[in-house]
């Protein structure tokens, strides 16, 4: 038979669970590992191309070649942010599965399916950012201000998809930052 640990919080309920191996809570760190080093990798890696990289570009003095420059940077940063991702997501379902509560426990759930929002909607900008940012580089050498910032001689569906990815820059850090806040309100309650 297994003993059952209580563990009586005042105001909220009654909490009964049996104890965790060695093993679970070796996975749920190593969760947990992933899930925040994916998460800031996935934050960062936003934030320095939005604030850094498409900004830069209007450094390059010939305007046609501002869009060859930043495409050069992501391609060389989507590999690692797909591994981001991908660690970010498998430690939440790790965390899920090992962590010492679920994610939609109790008075948690309103907290878990916001963040679970903020995660649908940075996968979705990410998602986005890829499809513009191909359509972009299908446009050839093309007249900018900056990586996505269109002049007036840039073809009008080259313009379109450089304003997506002038919002989708901000939208990717801002929801995994709302990820990074949820997530700690959360811990905090339990």
């Amino acid at each position: 038979m297994v003993a059952l640990h209580t563990r009586v919080i005042p105001g909220r309920a009654t909490v009964t669970h049996a104890p965790r191996s060695r093993r679970t809570r070796t996975l749920a760190a190593a969760a947990r590992i992933a899930h925040d080093v994916g998460l800031a990798a996935w934050f960062g890696g936003g934030a320095m191309g939005a604030v850094g990289l498409n900004a830069a570009t209007r450094e390059v003095d010939d305007p046609t070649q501002r869009i060859r420059v930043a495409n050069a940077g992501w391609f060389r940063w989507a590999p690692l942010a797909a591994v981001a991702i991908a660690a970010h997501l498998g430690g939440l379902a790790g965390r899920t599965r090992w962590g010492p509560t679920g994610p939609l426990i109790g008075r948690d759930q309103p907290l878990a399916v916001v963040r679970l929002l903020a995660t649908g909607v940075a996968i979705g900008a990410t998602l986005e950012s890829g499809r513009s940012g191909r359509q972009v580089i299908r446009g050839g050498d093309v007249a900018v201000a900056t990586a996505v910032v269109p002049i007036s001689d840039t073809p009008d569906e080259i313009a379109a998809a450089m304003g997506r990815l002038r919002v989708m820059q901000w939208v990717i850090p801002g929801a995994t930052a709302l990820i990074w806040v949820f997530d700690a309100l959360q811990d905090d309650r339990r």
